[in-house]
């Protein structure tokens, strides 16, 4: 006998040596109605061999939804089996896009790296009866199942099941109510354990003849026995309904009636805890009488790991909600109204909202639903605001001022452009209805450019209204997220400075609203403009400030991952990055940031070619081009494309970098001239130049190449944009026929424009050859600061790494007067700065710095600061 609760399991040998004999084939099916001991069962059979590797799902109505359903599936599976492939089964394979057989090829793929047996089990699969498209996969998975897995499914109805195959092959255990039924020895047992050793054989044969040995049909009788005495059986009747008519009215007519009115009032919530009935009941003491009536056994059940909570058995709360439906009707709208409060005093929108609605009270749901969309729209919470979207579809409390505009925001950061439009069309046509003419204007005109932005942000780069708005939206709540636009076109336009500038007062006056996920993204922009403008080192604090800081899960967790992702794949940590990044996967949906999905995608990618996964990498960019849907997202699928011909370049597959050239149309482009003239900078340009680039430079065409980066060179020039223009430049040299003779010119010269600081992992990636290029450099006398070869000693040769370790501290070579001025120069100070500071002259500091640089053994200001951060980290500001 399994010890588990107030009550013992009893034991069921002969049923778990079943489930053990159908574990060795594809399918267990276990159908019979509530209470026939279906999941006890499998709890027992689990505690058999507690280190199995089994993946337990008790699914919900919310189940129904397909992505949540599926992202479920994998988390599940995951925590049992470390080995499934997170990036072959996202949340995206789950979409309202995707048919059952490409989702259940996805499953097959994620499931493929586990070498061990799995079980899966899914219980209550009856919620999932009107999900074709979930029960449609399981049949597809079942036609072709991966080696390693067992599916146990446990439903009240037959499922949706294609078996007949299954069955012929005897490929599966079926386990229906009939095999479930208690035997009478069973009973016998069952009549001890509840402390009814005194009922006569033919009284439980009659039990069991009119139950037809339904467990929780027989335990609830033997209850009452216990408590009325064996005469209750008398008039005991065994179907479902009436038992539990039967055992309610045992069970309420034995109750004093302040106990009764607990009863049948709680039974208006899913689950119950003390201060819940105290509150909202008008009871005191609640919680050491739910714990009296749960250690009786008669109806309240506790809940798992969560202490002080219990809820009824599903059909005995039908039948006490029935019963307080008919007793005070005009009762429960009240109590409805009570919950609301309590809940939302909990934190609790999801309930608040449910008793809201339950209330029959417009006005109440409308003002919960303003509450809740507000928070969750803060906190980046979108799935659950589209799950009241769908819920209250077409109600006119969708229209309110407060509903409206965190419901279009989530709509138009989920890319479900079609139906912001719309909605967005039906604000406009509600008119002002709770706010004034002026903030309606400034609320549409907002809206109406946010959905410009991202539905279509090449076409919304040409715009110059949103700084109007900037200013219109001042006196209103949409102020700090009229910036953070302002700040995100600014950072598309190539303008850095002013990004950094409009993020920079977006992140004050968020932090006053607590608008914590637009805080991270302000924050996510923060980052970029520094990485852009040539300061990762500025960017990398930020990050791992904002990382070791954040919150525990939620939206904030996944925007500050990704920038952590970058930065680590910046400093060339790839398998940092590339673990990171299979953890943010899974958690990536249809509600994540279009950025985010992409970075996290092509970073991936990118670790996992460099790392030697190539084949997994072209896997992902398959994926990311599956997710970004091409027409939408112009502007991300030129880095896609860029990656993927670099990609089949550094693989040596030209047939496949033509064809990939080919697909983009980049012959199509040159044919027509659009890189003969310079144009107006944008990021999608300049990524289809660089893709274009690296076809030329596979095809051997290296001077048609050096003429597109030398246009682009001159796009850039005035942007800002440190970080794109030392990629173009790098590769403008790698282009030159004699970039290798030269090499020590081009490195000093890109270390004297762009700072070394800037070459970082990116750039040996989108350069491809920027390593020989150091290794010329090194061999015609370049010195690399051990801090540098620290991060990329594996990305420059051997020549580099050991001159590194034969250089003597450069202040051991000058005089004291000599040391000063060299630490000013490494401080950063002008000639004129120098001389303010020292009391010399000008004149003198130039004649000082030439006697250094002689005696170091260095050029210019770049060599001698770079010879002074080889020995000293600290020197360098990246």
């Amino acid at each position: 006998m399994i010890t588990q609760g107030p009550t013992p399991l009893l034991d069921r040998p002969a049923l778990v040596q079943a489930l053990d004999q159908g574990s060795l084939k594809r399918l267990t099916l276990l159908t019979a109605p509530a209470g026939s001991g279906k999941s006890t069962l499998i709890r027992q059979w689990l505690a058999t061999e507690p280190d199995r590797p089994a993946a337990l799902m008790t699914l919900q109505d919310l189940d129904r939804d397909p992505a949540r359903f599926f992202a479920r599936l994998a988390q599940t599976i995951r925590a049992k089996a470390p080995d499934f492939d997170s990036s072959a089964f996202t949340p995206f394979d789950a979409g309202s896009h995707c048919t059952p057989s490409t989702i259940a090829e996805a499953l097959v793929h994620s499931l493929a790296p586990i070498d061990h047996p799995v079980v899966l089990i899914l219980d209550d699969f009856q919620h999932l009866s009107h999900t074709p498209v979930i029960t449609d996969t399981f049949n597809r998975l079942l036609d072709h199942p991966p080696a390693c897995l067992h599916l146990i499914i446990a439903s009240r109805a037959r499922p949706a099941l294609k078996l007949s195959q299954l069955k012929l092959n005897q490929d599966m255990l079926e386990l229906s109510a009939r095999d479930l039924q208690f035997s009478s020895t069973e009973a016998k047992q069952l009549c001890q354990s509840l402390g009814n050793a005194a009922v006569a054989t033919n009284t439980l044969d009659h039990l069991l003849r009119i139950t037809e040995g339904w467990i929780t049909g027989l335990r609830l009788a033997l209850l009452a026995a216990r408590e009325q005495g064996i005469e209750a059986l008398d008039s005991f009747s065994g179907n479902q309904p009436e038992v539990m008519a039967y055992f309610g009215d045992m069970v309420l007519q034995a109750l004093p009636s302040s106990l009764r009115s607990l009863c049948l009032q709680s039974a208006l919530f899913d689950r119950i805890t003390g201060s819940l009935c105290d509150q909202v009941l008008k009871h005191t003491g609640s919680s050491l009488i739910l714990e009296h009536l749960a250690r009786q056994e008669l109806f309240l059940m506790p809940m798992d790991h969560d202490p002080g909570w219990y809820r009824f058995h599903p059909l005995l709360r039908d039948f006490l909600q029935t019963r307080l439906a008919m007793e005070s009707p005009a009762l429960i709208p009240a109590l409805h109204r009570r919950a609301v409060h309590w809940f939302l005093s909990s934190g609790d929108y999801h309930q608040a909202l449910k008793h809201a609605q339950s209330s029959d009270d417009a006005v109440l749901l409308g003002d919960i639903l303003e509450t809740a969309f507000g928070i969750w729209s803060r906190e980046g919470h979108f799935s659950r605001i589209l799950f009241w979207e769908y819920r209250l579809q077409n109600s006119p409390l969708l229209l309110r001022t407060g509903v409206a505009v965190p419901l279009l925001c989530t709509l138009i950061l989920s890319r479900r452009f079609h139906q912001a439009s719309t909605m967005l069309e039906r604000f406009r046509d509600a008119g002002p209805r709770d706010v004034s003419p002026d903030h309606h204007r400034v609320l549409l005109r907002f809206l109406q450019l946010y959905l410009e932005l991202f539905q279509n942000d090449n076409r919304f780069i040409g715009r110059q209204d949103y700084q109007d708005l900037v200013q219109q939206s001042r006196l209103y709540d949409i102020f700090p997220l009229s910036l953070c636009m302002a700040a995100y076109h600014h950072l598309q336009h190539a303008r850095p400075e002013q990004a950094l500038e409009y993020a920079s007062q977006a992140l004050e006056v968020l932090k006053q609203s607590g608008h914590h996920f637009m805080m991270d993204y302000a924050s996510l922009i923060i980052a970029l403009c520094h990485r852009s403008l040539g300061r990762p080192g500025q960017a990398m604090r930020d990050i791992q400030g904002a990382y070791l800081n954040m919150p525990i899960d939620g939206a904030a967790r996944i925007l500050r991952s990704t920038a952590m992702v970058v930065a680590l794949y910046d400093q060339n940590r790839l398998a940092e990055a590339n673990t990171l990044c299979r953890e943010l996967l899974p958690k990536l949906n249809k509600t994540s940031a279009i950025e985010v999905i992409a970075t996290v995608y092509l970073t991936h990618a990118r670790c996992l070619f460099a790392l030697g996964d190539r084949d997994k990498a072209t896997y992902i960019l398959g994926k990311l081009e599956h997710i970004l849907e091409p027409e939408k997202n112009r502007r991300f699928i030129s880095h896609l494309i860029a990656e993927r011909i670099r990609q089949c370049w550094l693989n040596g597959a030209r047939e496949r970098v033509e064809q990939a050239a080919v697909r983009a149309g980049l012959p199509t482009m040159l044919q027509k001239g659009d890189w003969d003239t310079p144009g107006t900078y944008s990021e999608y340009r300049e990524r289809l130049g660089l893709a274009t680039v690296y076809w030329l430079r596979a095809t051997g065409r290296k001077a048609q190449a050096g003429r597109i980066l030398r246009l682009l060179a001159r796009e850039l020039a005035d942007t800002g944009l440190v970080s794109r223009a030392l990629v173009v430049s790098a590769n403008e040299w790698l282009s030159r026929d004699d970039s290798s003779r030269n090499s020590k010119e081009a490195l000093d010269a890109l270390i004297q424009h762009y700072g070394l600081h800037n070459m970082t992992r990116n750039l040996f990636d989108e350069a491809p050859g920027f390593g020989k290029l150091l290794a010329g450099a090194s061999d015609h006398g370049l010195v690399l600061p051990d801090n540098y070869l620290a991060l990329y000693g594996n990305l420059v040769p051997e020549s580099a790494r050991s001159a590194a370790a034969v250089r003597p501290d450069p202040l051991t070579l000058l005089t004291h007067r000599e040391q000063d001025i060299y630490r000013c120069l490494l401080g950063g100070l002008s000639n004129s700065a120098i001389s303010q500071q020292t009391g010399t002259t000008v004149s003198t500091i130039k004649w000082h710095l030439k006697n250094i640089y002689s005696k170091l053994g260095v050029r210019n200001r770049t060599e001698a600061v770079l010879l002074a951060a080889s020995h000293d980290p600290a020197n360098t500001d990246a």
